[in-house]
């Protein structure tokens, strides 16, 4: 049988299991997001491994996403939680010269949101280091976590040892195939559906310049789990709860739009029309009436705007919303009926300055190889975000405020010094000349 697959071949067969899982929890993240987890429940849930005994049948098969608030959050977070990826305060002024440069090359302005964006959404996010040698520039880029696997070094030992990124390409002639490509500190390999396979004019084997893996990966929320949390996960059973519902009734309601009727004590011969929704029954024992489903409408909407504030609850970076109408909020008010979502940005905000200050580090590395002596600078250990910039976005005027404020708390705590007493004129005053008439 002919290795359509990388994970095919004995070298990379160890690995496959941990890539199918990754696969798997990462789309079903995703159908969360897009809207498609309700397509086809119980194939899809059995297709992504999630079917358990109780899921199949607890899911109505006509479920739709018909509250889908996940894409605001993911949106928000992605917006935020960067802060502008300002350096520390004492940061040298060499290092954000160079990271401008390095974020000029990499159209980060426009790319770099990916960043953030994968994270938030798949619970998983990457970047890539690259060397463009013919151009003498490095570039730094996010990466799609579905498409890349780490290999660490060991136990307690986080340095990658190896990168697997797989993808799916359309050859020349319109083919779609698995393009692979292992990335060792020493060499890279290329595979076409599992076969090695030269790109680009390149060997399928060829030496690996930088001569480290120059992949980073960075989990949104930190949790212990293999491929650690998405923004909105902990709401997943919710929105299962709300759209279900939500679903149910509206079919329901479809299905009544047209009353069913139901005639007694007369022949159909004995019913009269007249207009299009009065009828008359000339037989005095007849009678006709609606058939209407009995279902409590407005307790079961009553229900489901419970069910769906417990989800916008469960996402704080929907809590915008409710400050719409509001007008004249101080920043300091602000904060606090957004703090938890202040808490969830401080919490996740330094899981990627970690990363992408770690691929600024590699990027001075690989500026070193290319002889950027400018750029080599990135490659300092002392490297680092402003841990303390602001969560939310701050006015002008507001900011000038704070700063007019912090100046007047310092000045009190560290009052300057008492101006020096002036020194006396040692040279003596001599006495007032008397008068040469004498006293009066």
């Amino acid at each position: 049988m002919s290795t359509t697959s990388i994970f095919d071949q004995a070298e990379f067969t160890p690995y496959a299991a941990r890539w199918l899982a990754r696969q798997q929890e990462l789309a079903y993240r995703r159908a969360y997001y897009d809207g498609t987890i309700y397509r086809n429940v119980r194939e899809r849930f059995m297709a992504l491994g999630k079917l358990s005994a109780m899921l199949g049948p607890r899911l109505y098969r006509g479920t739709k996403a018909m509250f889908l608030s996940l894409a605001r959050a993911v949106d928000v977070d992605a917006g935020i939680i960067p802060g502008g990826w300002a350096l520390a305060e004492d940061a040298p002024p060499a290092w954000a010269a160079a990271m401008k440069q390095v974020f000029a090359w990499s159209n980060w302005a426009t790319d770099g949101v990916l960043y953030v964006h994968y994270g938030a959404q798949y619970g998983v996010s990457g970047l890539k280091i690259a060397d463009l040698r013919e151009q003498s520039r490095v570039v730094i880029t996010p990466i799609d976590p579905c498409s890349f696997l780490l290999i660490r070094s060991g136990q307690y030992d986080a340095t990658p040892k190896l990168a697997i990124v797989v993808e799916q390409r359309t050859s020349d002639a319109g083919a779609q195939y698995e393009y692979a490509e292992v990335i060792e500190p020493d060499r890279v390999r290329t595979y076409a559906d599992g076969q090695p396979a030269g790109v680009d004019g390149r060997e399928p084997e060829y030496p690996n310049a930088l001569g480290f893996v120059p992949l980073v990966e960075v989990q949104h929320l930190r949790t212990g789990a293999a491929h650690g949390e998405a923004t909105a996960e902990k709401v997943f059973p919710l929105l299962d709860e709300v759209n279900q519902l939500a679903s149910y009734l509206a079919d329901i309601i479809a299905k009544h739009a047209e009353a069913q009727w139901a005639v007694f004590g007369a022949e159909p011969s004995d019913l009269v029309k007249s207009g299009d929704n009065v009828w008359f029954v000339p037989d005095p024992s007849g009678k006709i009436q609606a058939v209407v489903a009995g279902i409590d409408i407005p307790g079961v909407l009553s229900f489901i705007e419970a069910i769906r504030k417990e989800v916008q609850d469960g996402l704080p970076e929907l809590a915008f919303s409710e400050l719409r109408d509001k007008t004249q909020i101080a920043t300091a008010t602000l904060e606090i009926q957004l703090m938890e979502l202040v808490l969830k940005v401080k919490r996740c905000r330094p899981n990627y300055d970690h990363g992408l200050a770690d691929a600024l580090r590699m990027a001075g590395k690989a500026a070193k190889t290319l002889n950027l002596g400018d750029l080599a600078v990135l490659d300092d250990e002392a490297l680092i975000f402003d841990p303390e910039r602001p969560v939310l976005p701050l006015d002008p005027m507001t900011q000038l405020d704070l700063e007019l404020k912090q100046i007047a708390l310092d000045t009190a705590r560290h009052p300057p010094p008492a101006p020096p007493a002036p020194t006396p004129d040692p040279t003596p005053t001599p006495p007032p000349a008397l008068n040469a008439k004498g006293p009066p």
